[in-house]
């Protein structure tokens, strides 16, 4: 069975996914312009298809998402003198499900939450559904689709 360039190229993204230490959030403000901050990784990276950051619902990020879910989730990493980066285009959507909440809930976050758990009102879990993507590695720019559910 031959793989076409689609399916090479997203597992490229999703290998680079898995590494990377940092991810650019993006989306639309309420002034039309775009609003992006910076988070870590979540607990779990499972594929590229439904993504999941966390932060503070009281965050302007939130806010924003609320009325216009639009935008992309940027991630990079440099290997020796080599760039690889991967922009995704999609929607964010709030989660407002407990069993997911506690699922990418770290210890570590206890520090930023004043009840410290995932029950704080003010911890907030953001699904992130790209549909589609753009891989850059070697010089080379490679644009690929994803389908819902991959």
């Amino acid at each position: 069975m031959m793989i076409d360039k689609n399916t090479t190229i997203k597992k490229q993204a999703e290998r680079l996914h898995k590494k990377v230490r940092t991810f650019i959030l993006t989306c639309v403000a309420d002034d039309g312009y775009p609003l992006t901050k910076a988070v870590v990784p979540g607990k779990h990276r499972e594929a590229i298809g439904e993504l999941y950051f966390c932060t503070n619902t009281s965050s302007n990020f939130i806010g924003a998402i609320g009325k216009n879910g639009k935008g992309s989730v940027y991630f990079y990493r440099k290997v020796f003198f080599n760039w690889k980066g991967c922009n995704l285009k999609g929607h964010f959507e709030v989660v407002n499900n407990i069993t997911l909440k506690q699922k990418y809930w770290i210890d570590f976050y206890k520090n930023a939450y004043p009840q410290k758990s995932y029950t704080d009102p003010d911890f907030c879990l953001i699904r992130f559904t790209p549909s589609s993507g753009r891989f850059y590695a070697n010089f080379r720019v490679n644009d690929f689709t994803i389908k819902a559910g991959e």
